[in-house]
């Protein structure tokens, strides 16, 4: 999401000086303007493509079906304690899954002890939590509900889940700024070309 809100502070400053350069610097504000479509749209494919398992070097493929009357969203929570790295946890968000939907996703599973598999309410309660630390590149599973999941294993997924949901709407916002304001920068380009020509 770094590189989202860099390009998106980029973009920002670019048509800044857009608005306030005077009308007689159209070459430059050309190259400016394309330069900057060139950062927002290179900074959205890159997080597209980090998003991918395109580099992974250890990849789990995970299948999930939500077997519940409720809408589940999905997590993979992987936990690692090593001399190189120390010990940390990534959260890996799926999506939201309705009754009998099923879904299909990866995660990056190198170096790491176990991983969690965690199914959460739309009110913030953990609905499922599997935890696994076999050593496979696919698993398949069932989501249920399930009953006495260990209460300190509840803590840890719901404070790691609700992170990992604020990061998600902050990289949504993050996408959605440099859209639009690649737009604008077009809009503006168009405009250049248009006073360029009736001079």
């Amino acid at each position: 999401m770094t590189i989202l809100l860099f390009s998106a502070f980029l973009l920002l400053i670019i048509l800044s000086i857009k608005f306030f350069a005077r009308k007689k610097r159209n070459i430059g504000l050309k190259i400016l303007v394309g330069f900057g479509i060139f950062v927002g749209l290179s900074a959205l494919g890159l997080n597209s493509l980090f998003d991918d398992s395109f580099g992974a070097s250890t990849p789990v493929n995970v299948r999930t079906e939500n077997l519940t009357d409720k809408n589940l969203k999905i997590y993979a929570i992987t936990f690692w304690s090593n001399n190189w790295n120390g010990t940390g946890n990534y959260v890996t968000y799926n999506t939201e899954l309705k009754p009998n939907e099923k879904s299909d996703f990866w995660f990056e599973n190198d170096g790491t002890t176990e991983f969690w598999v965690v199914a959460k309410n739309k009110n913030g309660g953990i609905e499922y939590l599997k935890v696994i630390t076999e050593h496979k590149s696919e698993f398949d599973f069932e989501i249920t509900e399930t009953k006495n999941i260990d209460s300190d294993k509840i803590q840890i997924a719901e404070e790691l889940t609700f992170k990992k949901d604020k990061s998600e709407r902050m990289e949504k916002y993050a996408i959605w700024s440099n859209i639009g304001l690649i737009g604008l920068l077009i809009l503006s380009l168009v405009k250049i070309k248009t006073g360029g020509n009736n001079v």
